[in-house]
């Protein structure tokens, strides 16, 4: 699944290679087209950015969005390099093309009624509208449920995927399976100032090109690298993803 970190990357390299570029031609495959995509053809790609795991393409007043899910992908090639039938859009550019394989969402509509849908759907993004206020007030609207769980709802934790919540809730010393009821209030400030300070590290080690293997301190460990105890992975209910924890630093 991407996170939004990665989501960034892919909005900061299209916006490398094709801003400034003229639309040729396009080719799309989605339900969601609440404008005619004919209209984006002879426009310049003026920006890309992304919201949570959203990516976001601008032509002026016109927008495309893209969500990959796990098995998404986007390249930059003149010939198809995976069959056909895997193309969910093609935008035509003089020199190359953008390609996206297998993304579940493409939507194309004016860019200020597909960012208001956005915004009112998803949460608190650390990349984008980053608002601690608004964040503990999401995150107390759902006293009953598990903080561990709550971390992967993009209404609340806009972009923050598997990886992050596992690393957030460890430095936080925060058992997953805690309700959010429960949660002291210096919990809840160590998870949303985790969850910013590691959103933007993830970005800055992609960016300089390097792994995130400098920040994973619990996911995919076996040992605590605080206490050197066994550290305990599960799939956490309702969620079903792979979760890693300390029972002696996570209370």
């Amino acid at each position: 699944m991407t996170e939004g970190p990665t989501a960034r990357i892919h909005a900061l390299r299209i916006e490398k290679q094709f801003k400034g570029e003229t639309l040729k031609d396009l080719f799309i495959k989605s339900k969601k087209l609440y404008i005619d995509p004919s209209l984006l053809i002879g426009r310049k790609l003026s920006g890309s950015t992304s919201f949570g795991k959203n990516i976001l393409l601008y032509f002026n007043e016109y927008a495309i969005r893209i969500h990959l899910m796990m098995y998404g992908s986007i390249r930059f090639e003149g010939e198809y390099s995976k069959p056909f039938s895997r193309v969910r859009l093609t935008l035509f550019f003089p020199e190359t093309n953008l390609v996206v394989y297998n993304a579940p969402i493409v939507e194309v509509d004016t860019r200020e009624k597909l960012w208001n849908r956005l915004s009112s759907d998803y949460g608190v993004d650390p990349l984008t509208n980053w608002d601690e206020e608004k964040l503990l007030t999401l995150i107390l609207e759902n006293k009953e449920r598990k903080i561990g769980d709550l971390l992967l709802d993009q209404r609340v934790f806009n972009g923050i995927g598997n990886i992050l919540r596992n690393e957030i809730l460890f430095r936080s010393q925060v058992n997953p399976e805690k309700l959010v009821e429960e949660l002291e209030s210096g919990d809840i400030n160590r998870i949303m100032m985790y969850t910013k300070d590691l959103t933007q590290k993830f970005l800055e080690y992609k960016l300089i090109g390097k792994g995130i293997k400098p920040i994973l301190l619990i996911y995919n460990k076996k040992i605590c690298p605080r206490c050197k105890s066994k550290i305990l992975f599960y799939r956490q209910e309702p969620n079903k993803r792979k979760t890693f924890y300390c029972s002696n630093c996570q209370q």
